[in-house]
């Protein structure tokens, strides 16, 4: 069967010696923000074509992680190596409020608990701010005993906490609760390093977990199948379509496909910027989807010609009506849309990073559901 493909229809360079280590998107996606290494949040306008609007500055290091409110869209947490979170309503130039965690690098930030908390990642302890008294709640210290990676509430019981660590653990955190062991929901063997993952799906009840080692597995994160294991995908760098003679291949993000009711991988080749996209089931990862350059096109100022990335692409989130949109070590952002089926006989329908937001059209819930292989 031929593949599918996506198109490159706008690109903007954030700054070529720049890189931008995080996307994120607000939930009514009008808003796209860039984490760079260069110590600035880089606002863009995606209506106008990725043009740059103006960066937050503020942090004096490299800005890890970005997570928008969910009430709001004009909120903004930001997370660095400096050892502090900043919040920031987008209309002022200025940080809202700055959360310190000490000496310790902020590797990943999240909104929860109905936008009133802060939640930090900060060496083997996740640190939890209330918004609302501008101070620190609890922190817990006996979750994780490595680096925790990443953080993220779950967003329709914003109350529960999930983080992931080099210790090879998923946690999942009540946090009405202060003390750790009475906080912990479950504890989810992830067996490798877990490097960031994403929650995808039906009330987003699915959990996608990305290692240090580009391996993918995929957990359920149900009542009734919390912490068992749904899919995994195993030797990623090794894929011929990903693979190159110096280089291998990466994993970016997972995306959700609702008409399908099935888990899609993004993927890097290398050192050069190539993209494909695999659909993840219970017995493999197959290839669907190939990025391509439309030869002609030009970026939205006409001053070049698209070229695509040139590097390792770091990050990347699905926008309404099915845009992909990556960012990475080349200080691109690259804007990607679905061509003509052609002789492919996929037809995507990629759930929207941002939770709340609108995907095109769709099944209802009970026929996902009954399509959904996991």
């Amino acid at each position: 069967m031929a593949l599918a493909s996506f198109g490159l229809r706008q690109q903007v360079t954030v700054d070529p010696d720049t890189y931008v280590l995080r996307l994120a998107t607000n939930s009514d996606a009008t808003a796209l923000a860039a984490a760079t290494s260069e110590h600035a949040v880089v606002l863009l306008d995606v209506a106008g074509g990725l043009r740059p609007v103006r960066g937050l500055a503020g942090h004096s290091d490299a800005v890890e992680d970005l997570a928008f409110f969910q009430a709001d869209p004009f909120c903004l947490a930001s997370c660095s190596r400096d050892g502090t979170a900043r919040v920031w309503d987008l209309r002022t130039a200025e940080a809202a409020r700055t959360f310190s965690v000490g000496s310790q690098e902020v590797y990943s930030c999240s909104i929860g608990r109905s936008d009133t908390a802060l939640a930090c990642a900060a060496s083997e302890k996740v640190h939890l701010f209330d918004l609302v008294a501008g101070k620190s709640m609890r922190v817990y210290k006996d979750s994780h005993t490595d680096v925790v990676n990443h953080v993220r509430f779950h967003p329709v019981d914003t109350t529960k906490l999930l983080s992931g660590a080099e210790d090879n653990l998923v946690v999942v955190l009540d946090t009405n609760e202060a003390n750790d062991d009475e906080a912990m929901l479950a504890c989810i063997p992830n067996e490798e390093c877990v490097r960031s993952f994403s929650l995808v799906g039906p009330g987003r009840d699915t959990l996608c977990c990305a290692s240090t080692t580009e391996d993918v597995r995929i957990w359920g994160l149900g009542g009734d199948d919390c912490g068992t294991k749904k899919a995994e995908f195993i030797g990623l760098r090794e894929h011929p379509l990903l693979a190159r003679e110096e280089s291998m291949g990466y994993v970016v993000e997972t995306f959700y496909d609702q008409p399908s009711g099935q888990v899609f991988l993004l993927a890097g080749a290398g050192n050069e910027g190539d993209l494909a996209l695999f659909r993840v089931t219970l017995s493999s990862a197959d290839p669907v989807a190939t990025f391509i350059i439309n030869g002609g096109l030009t970026a939205p100022d006409d001053a070049n010609i698209l070229q695509g990335h040139t590097g390792i692409v770091r990050s990347a989130v699905c926008m309404p009506g099915g845009m992909i949109i990556t960012a990475g070590e080349d200080g691109c952002v690259c804007a990607w849309g679905e061509n003509a089926a052609g002789e492919a006989t996929e037809n995507f329908g990629l759930e929207p990073t941002a939770y709340g937001a609108s995907a095109r059209g769709g099944q209802s819930a009970a026929a996902r559901d009954a399509a959904a292989p996991y």
